[in-house]
């Protein structure tokens, strides 16, 4: 053993003693950052070289700027490591990881890796079960070709040639010739501006990501981390946005409604897909309701697609819009305090508030939020499978057991109840099931084997969602109190990474360029509104048809039923009025008659979340 370690270090020494080679480390280290570049931009852009060439031709100053930011990285890592092959590992590592993770989670829900994910590490374990797919084809090729670098500058130990205290002074230097022009929000949208980049990029992650590369995306994330206070918010400006309207009582002699909300786990009608054949139909109980005199119908429309419950869960149970929170994990992230809210109107109109959450009910910090919004019970999976024997599908608890525990709580409830509870059994990932388990068969010529297999396992799923809703339904019917169901999806589901079935059929096509009628598409999920009594439409023309916004679902629900409704609430019918739906992922124009109510919305959302609650 001591010959074998004596002959290697004999013949490292010869080799690092060859000037051509060192030379040659030298010469490649300056590249070494740009293959980074590659890799986290190759991945970006979903393994499609023409996308990333696209890129490169359309947005140079974009390029330009991402050069620069992952050259500083690997002078600063130099400066501090000195070892070329330390420094370069690192930037390394850092890529690989930036990029897998990039790619995933836009594969999983459309949504990039942004710098507040970071905080979402503690929940590593939760997430990785959602984890479905392949990669790229160079994705493998492109780490190889990193490593490779990484043992050439190691096999050569070419190093930095300057003393500590040099390179501590330079490393300082770096750090302050970078901070200074992005020490405030203006000076760095400014030094953005220099690029043909912009802060206001963030407001939209899709088109952020694809404008400025990766590494350009992220760093304007991390420079929009701090939440910039509209201009002109203070007390007086916000409280006149909500003057002209005021409180209404509910309706005199009205008997209050148990409210039972259900946020279905990506429920959407898969029929729509073009091309595709079922061997029965997997809705039955939704086409039943659909013509039913007491139901009331249409399409809800939110701000995710393939993931991201959490957003039109927000909008939902708030009334405030994700639209103008940065693009983080989790809005509940700054629900610090009290806020006003549907769920704590029905609070103070005496109604017993219980969320359910058959998971984790720490995830996406529910837990800690949930009380701020006006909950008095949150029931997650412990609670839930403590009180009734839960079943479980794909490893989540069945919508079967999921019913059980709401129809126990509200059958136990002397109070009137609002109720809301989030499906788990129908969640991605969508891989192949066993053959036994496949209650309906699904054909498409248009899809790929693994979308083809994805759609078949989400669709049993939706059988099983569609049994639960007509399940509700006749349970509604039996009972004597007032009680109305509101029963959506948050969002499509993935069936497959990036968009894979729906490319495929057709149903819209994300790598073309998305037009107003796809968007539409895309964010737009069944809803329906079901009582055992006869309702007003609400804030709906109509009882069939509809499209609404998922923070004005509960609204039109309140004005259905003659709830109570606060002064925000009426603002938001108002808004209504103008335009049925309106977010920004929607692509719309924002015109004269939306602007001041986007506006509206936009400053109450900062007042109640970030500012002083003057309006909360």
């Amino acid at each position: 053993m001591g010959k074998l370690r004596e002959k290697l270090h004999t013949s490292l020494t010869a080799l690092r003693s060859r000037r051509s080679l060192r030379v040659l480390a030298w010469v490649s280290a300056p590249f070494f950052p740009l293959f980074c570049l590659l890799v986290m931009d190759y991945m970006n852009y979903g393994g499609h070289l023409t996308l990333l060439r696209s890129f490169w031709q359309n947005f140079p100053g974009a390029v330009c700027f991402e050069i620069l930011v992952t050259t500083l990285l690997s002078v600063v890592l130099l400066l501090v490591f000195r070892r070329v092959w330390v420094a370069a590992g690192l930037l390394a590592l850092i890529s690989v990881i930036c990029s897998y993770v990039n790619y995933t989670k836009i594969a999983l829900n459309g949504d990039p890796f942004v710098p507040q994910d970071i905080m979402m590490v503690t929940h590593a374990g939760n997430l990785s079960q959602f984890i479905s797919g392949g990669l790229p084809l160079l994705f493998l090729p492109l780490c190889l070709i990193l490593l490779l670098f990484v043992v050439f500058f190691a096999l050569t130990d070419i190093r930095l040639p300057l003393k500590w205290f040099i390179r501590l002074p330079a490393v300082i230097l770096v750090s302050l010739l970078v901070w200074l022009p992005c020490r405030d929000i203006d000076r760095a949208d400014v030094m953005l501006s220099k690029f043909n980049m912009s802060l206001f990029d963030s407001a939209l992650q899709s088109s952020n990501y694809t404008a400025n590369g990766f590494v350009g995306a992220f760093t304007v994330n991390l420079l929009s981390l701090n939440v910039q206070e509209p201009e002109g918010y203070d007390a007086e400006t916000v409280q006149s946005m909500l003057a002209d309207y005021a409180p209404v009582p509910a309706a005199e002699g009205a008997e209050p409604f148990d409210v039972i909300v259900i946020l279905s786990e990506s429920f959407f009608d898969a029929r729509i897909l073009p091309g595709t054949e079922f061997s029965k139909n997997p809705l039955p109980n939704y086409d039943r309701l659909l013509k039913h005199p007491r139901t009331i119908s249409g399409s809800l429309y939110t701000t995710a697609i393939g993931g991201g419950t959490i957003r039109p869960e927000f909008g939902i149970l708030t009334g405030l819009t994700c639209d103008y929170i940065p693009s983080v994990p989790t809005p509940y992230r700054y629900v610090s305090r009290p806020i006003s809210t549907y769920v704590s109107n029905y609070r103070d109109a005496g109604y017993t508030t219980v969320a359910m959450h058959p998971y984790n009910k720490h995830f996406y910090s529910r837990s800690s939020a949930y009380g701020n919004l006006g909950f008095d019970q949150f029931w997650g999976q412990e609670e839930i499978t403590n009180t009734i024997y839960a079943e479980y599908k794909r490893g989540f608890v069945t919508d079967e057991s999921t019913l059980r525990a709401i129809t126990h709580c509200a059958d136990n409830t002397a109070e009137p109840l609002f109720l809301f509870a989030i499906t788990m059994q129908n969640h991605q990932p969508f891989d192949g099931i066993d053959p036994a388990l496949v209650q309906i068969e699904v054909t498409n010529d248009r899809l790929s084997p693994p979308a083809l297999t994805a759609l078949t396992t989400y669709t049993q799923g939706l059988y099983d969602a569609d049994k639960m809703l007509g399940e509700l339904a006749a349970w509604i019917d039996t009972r004597e109190r007032p009680t109305v169901l509101v029963f959506f999806g948050d969002h499509m589901p993935t069936l497959g990474s990036n968009y894979l079935a729906y490319n495929e059929s057709g149903l819209f096509n994300s790598l073309d360029g998305l037009d107003t009628a796809e968007l539409d598409r895309m964010y737009s999920t069944p809803f329906l509104i079901y009582s055992n009594r006869k309702l007003d439409t609400g804030l709906l023309p109509t009882r069939t048809n509809n499209r609404i916004s998922d923070y004005n679902l509960l609204n039109t629900v309140a004005h259905s039923t003659g709830m109570a409704r606060t002064p925000y609430m009426e603002l938001l019918r108002d808004f209504h009025s103008v335009t049925s739906v309106y977010n920004v992922r929607l692509g719309m124009e924002l015109t004269a008659d939306i602007t001041p109510f986007a506006r509206s919305m936009e400053y109450i959302t900062y007042d109640r979340v970030f500012g002083k609650n003057y309006t909360g």
